[in-house]
């Protein structure tokens, strides 16, 4: 089943799941020509994102911040961001913060 695009998906969907517009997931589709991030010679996938990008450090940093706080190392293991609403939030926040602004991606 395909779902609606009238109904929205999370925001936090494509980072927690590696299900987005990540170039290294589009280009397993043949969809573009390169997996490679516009930054450095790695492939662009939710993890890139999540741990490395360099437009996202404000926000990787507050999410650190959060997991930080609430003893969840760095960096997230499988169902870190389960843990407590906080770090749920704080991965939502994260997600709205790094991929709704991805004019250098």
């Amino acid at each position: 089943m395909i779902p609606s695009p009238a109904v929205p998906r999370p925001l936090h969907s494509p980072v927690s799941h590696g299900h987005g517009d990540f170039r290294a997931k589009l280009h397993s589709f043949k969809l573009t020509n390169d997996p490679i991030c516009a930054c450095d010679r790695k492939p662009e996938t939710a993890k890139h994102i999540l741990r490395f990008f360099p437009r996202t450090r404000r926000a990787r940093q507050k999410l650190k911040q959060v997991l930080w706080e609430e003893d969840v190392p760095w960096p997230p293991g499988n169902g870190a961001f389960l843990r407590t609403k906080r770090t749920y939030d704080a991965l939502v926040t994260f997600a709205r913060e790094a991929l709704t602004n991805q004019t250098d991606r």
